[in-house]
């Protein structure tokens, strides 16, 4: 070792650089009669409200709530079973962070996403909604969790998904929205429904469509014989059959549109009938479409009418009706 002497100045970067110790004072949290030993330094990191909470001076005597078990920090109207949850995301195991991922139920994000709003958390309480977004959750559930947790998408998502869902969701998960709300959304149905006024529709071979919504080809490109009368039946002649009992079924198909609803009409054979005999003119069969090779079964024929499948005349939305109320939870958007 030399004896030349080192600069001072050059022991004090030295010193700078040396790694120094971490002090994590443990505090002592109690919620449901269990008490949870705590390094709050995470907690202050991600919480305005704990970092107010820590950020208090201590009494004259250095006391304060929480430095041991039996002094704890109780924590009032919590389940301990959201707290636990939440320290599994602020303090991870190796596991976790070596693999990437923190591995919890619903209902334990749901706690986190509780905890992160009370305690304004707006990291956490992204990543919770970020986790809750990959799980299946039903349009019920979105409203119902972003009412109580002020998520601006999951309230349009799920009010949307109720207005354009077929069939409409069961009685008892409509009556966890409230009457008022399940009361404006049966409106939005109704207002948004397709209609189709049957009577007096005029239908031909040639409208008979494959259902396939890649396709919607016509299903008859060739005059055919009615099954019953033998009679010639022309694709283009609108006299050569029709609608007996104005039997037809609308369903939807999807939409792409918040609120708008897309359909298409479906009518079984069995409910058309020969304008000359009156019996019915078409096989109760699976027919082949001569455009895409689909096997359609004779109950699923589409009407390939001019306007179905468009857009329907209301332009009544969720975002119209529900404004007022998903404005007020942008503000915890940002």
């Amino acid at each position: 070792m030399s004896d030349e002497s080192v600069p001072s100045g050059t022991l004090t970067q030295a010193a700078q650089r040396r790694p120094q110790p971490v002090q994590w004072d443990l505090v002592f949290f109690k919620i449901e009669e269990i008490v949870f030993p705590v390094s709050p330094h995470r907690l202050i990191e991600s919480s305005e409200v704990f970092a107010g909470m820590f950020g208090l001076p201590t009494g004259e005597d250095q006391s304060f709530e929480g430095r041991d078990k039996e002094h704890p920090i109780v924590l009032e109207g919590y389940l301990a079973s959201d707290f636990s949850a939440l320290l599994k995301v602020l303090y991870p195991t190796l596991r976790d962070l070596i693999s990437g991922t923190c591995k919890l139920e619903k209902e334990e994000w749901v706690g986190i996403l509780n905890l992160s709003t009370r305690w304004q958390m707006k990291e956490v309480r992204e990543h919770a909604i970020d986790n809750l977004s990959k799980i299946s959750l039903s349009a019920t559930e979105k409203v119902n969790l972003a009412r109580s947790h002020k998520v601006t998408k999951w309230l349009t998502e799920g009010l949307t998904e109720i207005v354009t869902e077929n069939p409409i969701p069961p009685f008892e998960e409509l009556k966890s929205l409230g009457l008022e709300t399940t009361s404006r959304l049966l409106w939005i149905r109704d207002q948004t429904s397709p209609t189709l006024v049957t009577k007096g529709l005029q239908i031909t071979l040639g409208g008979l469509g494959c259902p396939q919504s890649s396709c919607k080809a016509a299903m008859f490109t060739n005059p055919v014989n009615c099954r019953s009368c033998n009679r010639q039946l022309l694709v283009d002649d609108p006299d050569a059959i029709f609608l007996c009992d104005g039997s037809v079924q609308i369903i939807d198909t999807g939409t792409s549109e918040p609120g708008i609803r897309r359909s298409q009409v479906v009518l079984n054979l069995l409910h058309l009938r020969c304008k000359h005999c009156g019996n019915y003119p078409l096989s109760c069969a699976t027919y082949s479409c001569p455009s895409c090779g689909f096997r359609v079964m004779y109950q699923s024929f589409m009407l390939l009418s001019p306007g179905f499948g468009a857009k329907c005349a209301s332009d009544v939305t969720v975002g119209e009706v529900f404004k007022e109320e998903i404005a007020s939870y942008e503000s915890w958007d940002h």
